[in-house]
């Protein structure tokens, strides 16, 4: 699997879970860490749309909390990104290493 950076943007969502499960190819959680506050970023974005639509008076504030979670999302994609390939579980392509060849 390709590991990438939708829209320019953000990792998806199956490539986050895919890191995840090869996360344990190395000792330290810090992969693992790093997924998990990505999840809660998603989370607040998601809940700022809701909040859009709810409280219409405070649509530019939800919406600019919106974008800067978008800002958070793009940053922990790419530091995901770099630190597979500084770990080794992803080459240059993004493609994750078969765990065979990694031995």
């Amino acid at each position: 699997m390709e590991i990438t950076v939708e829209d320019g943007v953000q990792i998806s969502e199956e490539a986050a879970e895919e890191l995840r499960k090869h996360a344990d190819m190395i000792e330290c959680q810090c992969p693992n860490k790093l997924i998990d506050i990505l999840d809660v970023v998603r989370d607040f974005t998601r809940y700022t749309e809701h909040c859009i639509d709810k409280y219409p008076e405070d649509r530019d504030t939800h919406k600019w909390l919106k974008s800067s979670a978008m800002n958070i999302d793009q940053l922990i994609s790419t530091t995901l990104i770099q630190l597979a390939r500084f770990e080794g579980f992803i080459n240059e392509n993004n493609e994750i290493i078969d765990r065979d060849k990694l031995a």
